[in-house]
């Protein structure tokens, strides 16, 4: 019997092969201070469990999005850190924002990088830095 953390069989369709999760994990960790940092933004903090945000937020999506489909923007400054949480996303994957522009720049940056790498890709923006108290509810939610 799969676990509540682990998505329902039917979810696994073939027809989410162009489906890519791109997941923002910029910002400055001006807003959750004294825990989060220049250096440290909340997204990169164990604040619900064993996993950081960010990585929680790839694993909700495990499952539904193979890993070589999933992207995560961040600044410069922080893809290090990325990485280092992050080592079975791919390399490339890990998109370096130069400047900080907020979302709309963000997104805009994934859509232009998987439009020219991948043109019939469905693509679903995931803030790295959200508390999801109901993982199965929500990847009927995403796929829906």
């Amino acid at each position: 019997m799969p676990s509540r953390d682990s998505p329902p069989p039917w979810l696994l369709l073939p027809r989410l092969q162009n489906i890519h999760a791109v997941i923002l994990a910029g910002g400055g960790g001006e807003r959750f201070w004294p825990l989060s940092s220049r250096n440290r933004p909340k997204q990169f903090l164990r604040l619900f469990g064993e996993r950081t945000m960010l990585q929680e937020t790839v694993h909700r999506v495990r499952g539904l999005v193979p890993l070589e489909n999933v992207y995560v923007v961040t600044a410069r400054e922080h893809g290090g850190l990325v990485r280092e949480q992050l080592p079975e996303i791919p390399w490339e994957n890990v998109l370096e924002e130069p400047c900080g522009r907020d979302t709309a720049a963000a997104v805009g940056l994934a859509a232009r990088f998987l439009a020219a790498r991948e043109p019939r890709a469905v693509m679903a923006v995931l803030p790295a830095d959200h508390y999801i108290a109901d993982a199965a509810r929500f990847r009927e939610t995403l796929l829906a």
